[in-house]
């Protein structure tokens, strides 16, 4: 019994004993898995963190090549919308996660877009925009993910300034960043089926996802715990809880992204599958207390599932290392690759098996190989962290730059058991680099061709330390630093006040300055300079130093002296031409007093300025009699309202006033008369006053002898005055070139401004004196009838009007067979005139089209076309001499072309006539005898 109790004792002590080691073994095992399970998962944690910190490099370096690009191109003149497009979407063709791309101005505006349709979206209340309205000292900016507000679809924008030559943000360009690409990236990771990576924003906003849920991007989830009690404590960590999000109770490893410290990277790993193995483990562990043989069969099983689950691990290592865009290795402390993933063989070309061992080292630049292996092994037996740059040889032959980074892999305080690695592709922002090298040594180049530096003046030693370019301009050697009372003992007496007042209100009051001083150098030079500057405060906001940049202007200044004394040149030159002027006005009053009929001019309100000597022939009486508004008293009492009515209407529209009027003679007599004014106006198209002419008509056929008479003086006048103005006019426009010439080089200025607008009043002038003329020789030459062929002559001008112009796109049509008696030179006059007006007024057309041919009457023919047209309410002035129905500015041109139109088809028994709709285009009707 003794024996059997024990018996009974040893095997309860051995049960007790191998219970109590079972419980031990249990409890290690557990602490263990729980341990394993977060460091694999702080490891994956640092991995995803670090992939996604060089996507959002790779996005930053993409954005600032875009910048240097745009701006090349802007300074090339080569930049235009779509050209930016292109560019933008060639950079988008590199990164498949970048949805787009858009450049906004200074009010939020989109400017320039890979996405057609969105130019001119005001997008100023997006929060990248009004990060660098609250903070323009803001760089690369990472905002929330919010839906687009021109897609639709959930984004995350990313954005840089541009800055211009102060700094100052002038643009800013953005990218959207699709947070789907994330959970593309992580879906090969398994974290089982409860597992989750979250990628968050440090305020809280959930960003990305895997496994994916769209329900819960852009939320914010700034109470969790998180956010709340680990961020706060400590950039990265882990811990165990359950999810706000799912409620699965996880372990957790966070990290805070080391580059970009406001994302949050957040793996968690199921705790009740982390603790799976163990729990199965406990189960099949029990039957130890049963039997020894079925303990180690346990033992055995639970073995077995521990390699099982190690396996996994591994196989879960080499899917994140497969995923990943980066070149990852594992090599042993002793040296050598022993696994290296699949982008290796995408990059170089090579198969993985090359790579092994120390394979790889053939496909390294030969400058680069000694420092690299020198460096690993270093790293290797100091078993630090290992970070190079090298050249690798890709698959195409060109070596492109690495950055290889190796850390050692080790549990607690254990040895190294490997060394985990990855070699990032950085040629492009090598490139970049160099392109900003270069971009340095040209802005450095630029200072010294514009002649400026920089300076900074230290408060407390009160010495200046000088740029090499602006030591030069004070002609002091490139090292120099002199004292403040250095420097303003080379200041002018006449400069010195101000540069005092200014120094003084930057160092005690904060302020910055832009001012323009003259200095005298050590070597007796005299220079003046632009300078401008700002304070620099210290952390407690004491100014402590001004540094600004200045800008050698002494050429500038003698410059602008010479300007001044052109100038003044040029204003003797104008009043000596305001002086020719007025003797062109005073010819004007003697021809009109030599004119048989009685000429007038009034002012805006009817108010009688100049009568010529026919009218005191007429009415009686001499200047100033009649002047201002005595000439209504002349007018017979019946016809005086109608006469007022009729001034008050063209007054109001700028028609001409004409009609007819029974004036008072000086017998005492009523004589008919055909009035007519017309207005005189500036280059604004501002009426100055009214020209006008009466002529008596009171016998009908004195009236024919008389207007044919007054027709022939008019022309002559014309004539005469538009020879009299040519040659005056022709001095003053060769003259105005040649000191446009003399001006050429010197900076533009108002005196350019002022001789820009003599030069365009002359030819303005110029081509109305050829109008005129033009006018008086359809009125002049003799005529000589033919068969005309209208469809050739209209043809040749199309034609002609056509190759001025190819890129216009113009339809036109003429009708074959045309054919007038007539003169060939006033036919071709007619159609030279029409179609070039239809040509004209068919410019802002989208499918302009002009057409020549006959109507259903014998000798009736048309030009028509659907230009701007014009209102048949001023038909009546569309034939006149100067009458225009549109600006100059919208549609160039003097208002004699239909004058001489109607003049030649009235010369040769014809009648012309216009229909018009405004904005459907006109058609101009005329008649020729019959061929």
């Amino acid at each position: 019994m003794t024996r059997v109790w024990r018996d009974v004792g040893a095997v309860v002590a051995i049960a007790l004993l191998t219970g109590a080691l079972l419980v031990f073994a249990l409890l290690y095992q557990r602490e263990a898995a729980l341990r394993g399970g977060e460091e694999l998962t702080d490891t994956l944690s640092r991995v995803i963190s670090e992939q996604t910190a060089r996507t959002l490099q790779s996005v930053d370096q993409t954005l600032q090549l875009a910048i240097v690009r745009l701006e090349a191109d802007q300074a090339a003149g080569r930049l235009d919308e779509a050209a930016a497009r292109d560019t933008l979407r060639g950079y988008l063709k590199d990164l498949p996660f970048l949805r787009a791309m858009w450049v906004l101005d200074r009010d939020g505006r989109i400017v320039l877009d890979t996405d057609e349709g969105n130019i001119g979206t005001d997008m100023r209340d997006r929060p990248y925009f009004q990060a660098y309205v609250r903070n323009p000292e803001t760089e690369f900016f990472i905002g929330p993910v919010i839906r687009s507000r021109t897609r639709g679809t959930w984004m995350m924008s990313v954005a840089r300034p541009i800055r211009d030559a102060k700094g100052e943000v002038t643009q800013v360009i953005a990218g959207a960043v699709e947070p789907p690409y994330f959970e593309q990236l992580w879906r090969g990771i398994d974290l089982g089926p409860h597992g989750a990576i979250v990628l968050y924003s440090r305020g809280g906003q959930l960003l990305a996802r895997s496994p994916a849920d769209p329900s819960v991007l852009g939320k914010d989830y700034s109470h969790l715990p998180i956010f709340r009690e680990y961020l706060p404590r400590a950039p990265q960590g882990t811990f165990i809880r359950e999810s706000g999000i799912d409620g699965v109770l996880r372990v957790v490893a966070y990290r805070q992204l080391p580059t970009y410290p406001d994302l949050v990277v957040a793996v968690g790993s199921s705790y009740g599958e982390m603790l799976a193995p163990w729990r199965r483990f406990a189960l099949l562990t029990t039957a130890v207390w049963t039997a020894a043989v079925l303990m180690a069969i346990v033992l055995t099983v639970q073995l077995r599932r521990q390699a099982r689950s190690r396996e996994r691990t591994e196989h879960r290592f080499q899917q994140l290392a497969q995923a990943m865009p980066q070149i990852v290795f594992i090599a042993p402390p002793s040296g050598g690759v022993q696994f290296i993933n699949q982008r290796w063989v995408e990059a170089t070309g090579h198969p993985v098996e090359d790579a092994l061992g120390i394979g790889w080292r053939q496909l390294v630049h030969p400058a680069d190989m000694p420092g690299l292996v020198d460096h690993l092994q270093q790293a290797m037996r100091d078993n630090v962290e290992f970070q190079q740059e090298f050249r690798l040889r890709y698959r195409d032959g060109s070596y492109r730059w690495q950055l290889l980074r190796a850390a050692p892999m080790r549990i607690g305080a254990d040895p190294v058991e490997s060394w985990f690695g990855t070699a990032t592709d950085i040629d492009a922002l090598k490139q970049a680099q160099e392109q900003l090298r270069g971009q340095a040594e040209r802005l450095h180049m630029a200072s010294r061709l514009t002649r400026m530096g920089h300076y900074r003046a230290d408060l407390a030693t009160q010495r200046i330390v000088l740029s090499e370019e602006a030591a030069a301009i004070l002609d002091m050697p490139p090292d120099a630093e002199p004292t403040m009372q250095e420097v303003l003992a080379m200041f002018a007496p006449g400069s010195l006040p101000r540069a005092l007042q200014v120094l003084d209100a930057c160092a005690n009051a904060g302020e910055p300055f832009d001012v323009e001083v003259e200095l005298v150098t050590g070597t007796g030079r005299h220079v003046w300079l632009r300078s401008v500057a700002e304070p620099v405060h210290d952390a407690s906001g004491k100014v402590v130093a001004i540094q600004g940049a200045q800008q050698d202007i002494t050429l500038r200044r003698l410059m602008m002296e010479e300007i001044r004394r052109l100038n003044a040149s040029l204003e003797e030159r104008i009043a000596e031409r305001s002086a020719q002027l007025s003797r062109q006005d005073a010819l004007f009053r003697t021809l009109a007093e030599q004119a048989p009929l009685p000429f007038w001019t009034v002012d805006t309100d009817g108010r009688v300025t100049f009568l010529s000597r026919a009218w005191y022939d007429l009415a009686g009486g001499g200047p100033p009699q009649w002047h201002g508004l005595e000439w209504v008293r002349l007018i017979h009492p019946d016809d005086r309202e109608a006469v007022l009515q009729n001034w008050a209407r063209s007054r109001s529209t700028g028609a001409p006033y004409m009609g007819t009027r029974r004036i008072r003679a000086h017998d005492g007599t009523y004589h008919t008369t055909s009035y007519r004014a017309v207005p005189v106006r500036d280059d604004k198209g501002t009426i100055l006053l009214w020209v006008g002419v009466d002529n008596d008509i009171t016998d009908l056929m004195a009236n024919q002898e008389a207007l044919r008479l007054a027709n022939e003086q008019l022309e002559s006048f014309s004539y005469s005055v538009s020879h009299d103005l040519q040659s005056p006019l022709q001095r003053m426009s060769s003259f105005g070139r040649l000191l446009q010439q003399e001006l050429a080089p010197l900076p533009e200025g108002r005196a350019h401004h002022y001789l820009s607008r003599i030069l365009a009043n002359a030819d303005d002038m110029a081509q109305l004196i050829e109008g005129l003329l033009a006018l008086a020789h359809v009125s002049e030459v003799d005529l000589i009838r033919a068969v005309v062929n209208l469809s050739e002559t209209a043809t040749d001008i199309l034609q002609r009007l056509q190759s001025e112009q190819p890129q216009r796109g113009v339809r036109w049509r003429v009708q074959p067979g045309l054919l007038a008696t007539g003169d060939v030179r006033l036919v071709r006059s007619v159609l030279e005139n029409l179609l070039g007006n239809a040509w004209k007024f068919t410019g802002k057309a989208s499918e302009p089209q002009i057409e020549v041919g006959a109507g259903r009457e014998p000798g009736v023919f048309y030009v028509r076309d659907n230009g701007c047209g014009f209102d048949m309410a001023y038909a009546d002035r569309l034939f006149g001499t100067f009458q225009r129905l549109h600006g100059t500015d919208e549609f160039p041109g003097t208002g004699i072309g239909l004058a001489t139109v109607a003049r030649a088809i009235s010369r040769q028994g014809g009648r012309v006539w216009a229909q018009a709709v405004p904005g459907e285009g006109a058609t101009f009707w005329f008649t020729l005898p019959p061929a």
